[in-house]
């Protein structure tokens, strides 16, 4: 494809003569070009031979967001549902597949804005250099002449103020007459990749280049709106750039079968160890949570083989591993040593021969968070009397700058948890009158709760206890103790009203479960009234195994716990996790049973939980059938609320609620209300048993006559209140009858029927005779209501 520009005089329709220095200019632009696609081709982002390990072969799963949003209780769509992770970055919106070469495809009147969004570790990164490789190889947007790729963490970019700035090039004087160029035809046949947003410098220049190819000013000369952009950013970053753009597009990240492809090639087809590693992940909730992002799947298979087929159980002790085997690869093939690497949290254990590069790498990682920096240039090595060398040890890149084509470097830690975890590090060994201040200054950063959350693992929140005392700066007086400030948290809290989020109190209950302090969790439990109310706080699987654990760390309280999780994005793979939470027992080190069959076993020993509100999460059948199996022999369970969970509940899969009922002696309060019942017949087997249940809600759930005919054979019991209003359309007086038939002699104790709407007139044409023959019968009269 040649690179053609035709230059029109203001005053004349008809294209001028090029001239000399413009037929020059056009040949630059040209050479330009190819010098762009021969860097591309010969840039590899990571060797299949370093660590981490990273698919040869490519496969990103892409798929174009719509405008309508999803409601978390009812996907109907299966797509979707395989993209809700339970995670703060899901997008709850309308999904559909793409392939990467259409995602131009949809643009409306204005420019090619496209949007790629994915959690860290979804691969963005490597997908936006394969879009420039792709182009440099002729296989993927042959409509742009130029192809720009631009590291938004670059610490270059930040000084940019003119297209030049942002350019590849060795020549300054070239880079002028490009960007000249690119200006003068408001930047058409350019496609930018802008890798990054969320790594943007947040003290951006508004004079930056990067905000003129963000939003575009159509009034202003070069202000490049013939450009076509592509920028990437996690979810949770980028809300600011919905307004602007034509189109978004989420990165999936693995499903379970390129997981175990990529498992494969990493693993050199040793299928034994492929299946190994897999059942390792499976009875590990801390790996599985999070394993189906490129970058956290290649740390899982280097502990793997570096801890001799084990996974550590805890996120600390994952990135531990990721740092410690890190540390003996450099011994080993660096310095030709073989000796252990000893205790990365105490540098004193440390070999000598990397002493020195670990302290140095704590005290870098320490200074990004506390600068709110992910990258670091050679003059901030040299502020802290840091050497260059601390780069070969491996858990710091050095990565070429590719606007000045390598002629400067810059450095980024290999993932964002190592700079917390090593950033946590640091502060553990400072002294206990700088800790404070560190605490002091550092609460209400970005990356503060990650940076606790390790230190409670490093500390066990035993050594410093004074240290926590501190963490709620912001919204309170400094407290003494660490009882003084779990006071203020959970008061700060509870104040809340209860449609807004509180992390500060879900970040609490993590370190909790990474410090396993029982003490800390009576102690919490008290103070909430035995009610962990997290409503509306997005919560990912590994929150809700540290919510089970703190609820089970509590069982041994005479009192009644509850939890309030509605709306917390919970999915089948979070219920899966709080189950596991609630099974780790306090009598027995905490382990989590390899063996999901007795979990319902262990849990009939866990006697707090005594309501759990798990409505407006996205559960599914799956999940239903994991709680339901593991609440099946409590006792302590007596309200459930299961409102719009994406239940489907037919004669193929409603045996697990007939277990529930069946098996549980405590349950009062069933809420199933706003998901599909196509069948009720399992509902009333297990209420025809069932010798507690007081009421059962069926709001809403697509009931017909013969699901009421179905139910009425199982109300015999005590039920007291009865619910089916609203959206049973299809219900009609026949099906009353029906029911009012089975009542005349039967449910001895209910004294409360809600109805539908369009049911009304039953009150009167089919109820008050039911009425007058359960009087008869020394039955108590039923309110119907409407």
């Amino acid at each position: 494809m040649e690179l053609t520009y035709c230059f029109v005089s203001p005053d004349s329709t008809t294209s001028c003569p090029p001239s000399r220095e413009r037929v020059l200019l056009n040949h630059k632009l040209s050479s330009y070009r190819d010098y762009l696609q021969s860097r591309y081709r010969a840039r590899v982002s990571t060797s299949a031979t370093q660590w981490p390990p990273v698919p040869t072969n490519k496969v990103f799963k892409l798929a174009m967001i719509q405008k309508e949003k999803i409601q978390r209780g009812r996907i109907d769509d299966e797509f979707v549902k395989l993209t809700i992770t339970g995670k703060i970055d899901d997008i709850l919106l309308q999904k559909t597949p793409i392939d990467l070469m259409n995602i131009f495809s949809e643009i409306g009147n204005r420019q090619n804005f496209v949007l790629i969004e994915g959690a860290p570790g979804s691969g963005k990164s490597t997908l936006a250099l394969h879009i420039c490789q792709e182009w440099a190889k002729g296989k993927l947007f042959q409509e742009f002449d130029i192809a720009i790729l631009v590291r938004l963490r670059d610490p270059l970019v930040k000084e940019a103020k003119t297209i030049e700035d942002l350019l590849p090039c060795r020549n300054s004087t070239l880079a002028c007459q490009i960007g000249a160029t690119i200006s003068g035809t408001d930047g058409k046949g350019v496609l930018w990749v802008l890798d990054g947003w969320d790594e943007l410098p947040s003290d951006l220049p508004r004079d930056s280049i990067i905000n003129k190819l963000i939003r575009p000013d159509m009034s202003q000369k070069g202000a490049l709106h013939e450009s076509a952009v592509i920028v990437t950013s996690r979810p949770s970053s980028s809300a600011e750039l919905h307004p602007l753009v034509s189109s978004r597009v989420e990165v999936l990240g693995f499903t379970p079968h390129q997981l175990e492809q990529y498992f494969t090639e990493c693993l050199e087809g040793d299928s034994q160890a492929v299946q190994t590693l897999l059942e390792r992940i499976r009875e590990n909730p801390v790996v599985e949570g999070s394993c189906y992002l490129p970058l956290n799947a290649s740390i899982v298979v280097n502990c793997f083989l570096s801890d001799n087929h084990s996974l550590p159980t805890s996120n600390h002790g994952i990135f531990t591993s990721v740092v410690q085997s890190s540390l003996k690869r450099y011994l080993q093939e660096k310095l030709g040593k073989t000796i252990p690497v000893g205790d990365i949290t105490s540098p004193d254990s440390l070999p000598s021969e990397i002493r020195t590069q670990t302290v140095q790498m704590c005290q870098l990682a320490y200074h990004g968070i506390e600068a709110n920096k992910a990258t670091f240039t050679d003059g901030d090595l040299a502020a802290l009397r840091i050497t260059k060398e601390i780069s070969n040890v491996g858990l710091l890149q050095t990565v070429p700058s590719i606007i000045s084509d390598g002629d400067l470097v810059y450095y980024c830690f290999l993932h964002l948890s190592i700079q917390e975890l090593l950033a946590a590090i640091h502060i553990s060994l400072m002294s206990p009158k700088q800790q404070i201040s560190v605490f002091q200054k550092l609460f209400g950063s970005p990356r503060f709760s990650a940076v606790f959350q390790f230190y409670a693992g490093i500390t066990k929140l035993r050594t410093s206890r004074p240290i926590l005392s501190l963490l709620p700066r912001f919204l309170c007086p400094v407290p003494a103790t660490v009882f003084d400030l779990v006071r203020k948290v959970v008061k700060t809290e509870k104040e809340k009203k209860y449609y807004e989020p509180k992390p500060l109190l879900l970040s609490l209950i993590n370190c909790l479960y990474e410090a396993e302090d029982s003490r800390l969790c009576v102690f919490v439990a008290n103070l909430l009234n035995h009610n962990l109310d997290l409503h509306y706080t997005t919560m990912n699987p590994i929150d809700c195994l540290s919510v089970g654990y703190f609820a089970s760390v509590c069982s041994n309280s005479s009192n009644g716990f509850t939890l309030s999780l509605s709306n917390c994005s919970i999915g089948d793979q979070g219920c899966k996790f709080l189950a596991r939470g609630l099974s780790k027992c306090p009598n027995s080190n905490n382990d989590i049973p390899t063996d999901e069959i007795h979990i319902a076993e262990i849990i009939e020993n866990t006697s707090s939980i005594s309501e759990l509100d798990l409505s407006y999460n996205a559960i599914g059948n799956s999940g239903l059938s994991t709680l339901c199996e593991a609440f099946s022999a409590n006792i302590s369970l007596k309200r459930l609320h299961l409102t719009k969970c994406s239940l489907t509940i037919s004669d193929d899969n409603g045996a697990a609620l007939y277990q529930l009922l069946n098996t549980n002696n405590s349950l009062e309060y069933l809420n199933l209300s706003f998901n599909t019942v196509t069948s009720c017949r399992h509902i009333a087997a297990g209420l025809a048993v069932n010798k507690t249940l007081r009421t059962l809600f069926l709001v809403d759930c697509e009931l017909t006559d013969q699901s009421i005919e179905e139910l009425s054979t199982g109300l015999i019991n005590k039920i007291e209140s009865l619910n089916i209003l609203w959206g049973n359309a299809s219900i009609t007086e026949d099906g009353m009858k029906t029911l009012a038939r089975h009542l005349t002699t039967h449910c001895s104790e209910l004294t409360v029927l809600l109805i539908p709407d369009h049911l009304r007139s039953c009150i009167e044409t089919v109820f008050r005779d039911t009425n007058k023959e359960r009087k008869t019968n020394g039955l108590p009269e039923i309110n119907v209501v409407y």
